[in-house]
């Protein structure tokens, strides 16, 4: 399926509202499932933008199904990653 009718579709069935959020990246995932990022157009601003990320399965009778959704800002990232590469030096080892 096209990701123009993946967005389309997400649209169609209140998932997402296209007139809130604007895809701004879609990758198609080899497993029949797309990963979609939004970026509000009403919330945030231009050095601290919301985004939303949505997992779904595009299944073979044209529908998609929502399986994960997160919204973030991007300060929740720096802060993320900063826990994903591990921690740095001695004595810092998170949680």
């Amino acid at each position: 399926m096209e990701v123009r009718r993946v967005v389309e579709l997400l649209d169609e069935k209140g998932e997402v509202s296209l007139e809130s959020w604007k895809a701004v990246s879609v990758k198609n995932n080899r497993d029949g499932t797309v990963d979609l990022l939004y970026r509000n157009l009403h919330v945030g601003s231009e050095s601290d933008p919301v985004f939303l990320w949505i997992y779904a399965n595009v299944l073979e009778d044209e529908d998609v199904r929502v399986l994960e959704r997160i919204t973030f800002r991007k300060e929740d990232l720096v802060w993320l990653l900063r826990y994903v590469r591990g921690p740095k030096g001695p004595g810092k080892e998170g949680l």
